[in-house]
């Protein structure tokens, strides 16, 4: 279920002395099964953008398709939509309402009108899938600690069992702990068949998990490719207030003292690799 925009834009109160344009001519396809990263300074149309891609917002000038239906034709099935292509925002938790684990994670199935029997199955599988024990399911939401809470809010989307997955920052607030669980689900996502699009701050989780990430700034797709062409970008990006990866930072610090690395090695993995080979054939530091 592909999601492409063609020449989206979207200005915030427009006629007003407030006016702002978030969003300037932004063409992109996401195709099926794929993990995208979205980066950019803030203020860049990161939340704009994906704020589109279930019909939150409707643009102001171009198109977004999702499966081929047009999000801003009238009578395009929104409700449809929102339950193939689930949109988590940063601190989820926050939109915890039920009494317990589970009436908040069946809620989305219910109001998909589904039959007790198969809310039921899709709040089991949920929660296993954040791994969250089913003694969770009688517990308050509010007892629990942040990274609990978001696997919570995670659990509630996924038992709609979205066809696309868009994640604002999701590791927002954690203590490097829960960080670190959270990650771990989500590179556990596309094994079940979904396209995730992440947005975050973070270049080293962008590097390490996404297949081809997207770069925003002044609300215009600046740069887009896999990890590797991105980030052998630096002086592009650095020029818009963005980083590199770690891995990407150790690779330029060892090239400048003489070792022979590739430029695309921007993950940790990659550049543990590149330099053990380059250690085996003579091409570290002399």
């Amino acid at each position: 279920m592909p999601i492409t925009l063609r020449n989206v834009s979207y200005t915030y109160q427009p006629g007003t002395p407030y006016q702002w344009q978030a969003l300037d001519d932004v063409s992109v396809t996401i195709p099926d099964g794929e993990f995208w990263g979205v980066i950019g300074p803030t203020g860049s149309g990161k939340s704009t953008l994906i704020q589109h891609m279930n019909g939150l917002i409707k643009p102001t000038g171009g198109q977004v398709l999702v499966d081929d239906i047009d999000l801003a034709q009238k009578g395009a099935d929104l409700r449809r939509v929102r339950q193939r292509v689930g949109l988590v925002f940063q601190y989820p938790e926050h939109q915890l309402f039920g009494e317990t684990v589970f009436e908040d994670v069946a809620f989305g199935p219910r109001n998909m009108k589904l039959s007790p029997d198969e809310v039921e199955q899709r709040v089991t599988r949920a929660m296993e899938r954040v791994g969250l024990d089913p003694a969770y399911r009688t517990r308050s939401p509010f007892g629990l600690s942040g990274g609990q809470a978001r696997r919570v809010a995670l659990a509630g989307v996924l038992a709609m069992e979205p066809r696309v997955l868009v994640l604002d920052e999701p590791t927002a607030g954690l203590d490097p702990r829960g960080r670190e669980e959270i990650l771990r689900l989500i590179k556990t996502f596309p094994a079940l068949g979904m396209t995730v699009i992440l947005v975050s701050h973070s270049m080293d989780d962008v590097a390490e998990m996404a297949d081809k990430v997207l770069v925003m700034h002044r609300g215009k797709v600046f740069m887009q490719g896999t990890p590797a062409e991105l980030f052998s970008h630096r002086a592009e990006l650095e020029s818009i207030g963005l980083g590199v990866p770690a891995a990407a930072q150790l690779v330029d610090s060892l090239r400048q003292r003489g070792w022979t690395l590739p430029e695309s090695a921007v993950t940790m993995d990659d550049a543990v690799k590149a330099i053990l080979q380059a250690m085996g054939k003579g091409g570290g530091q002399q």
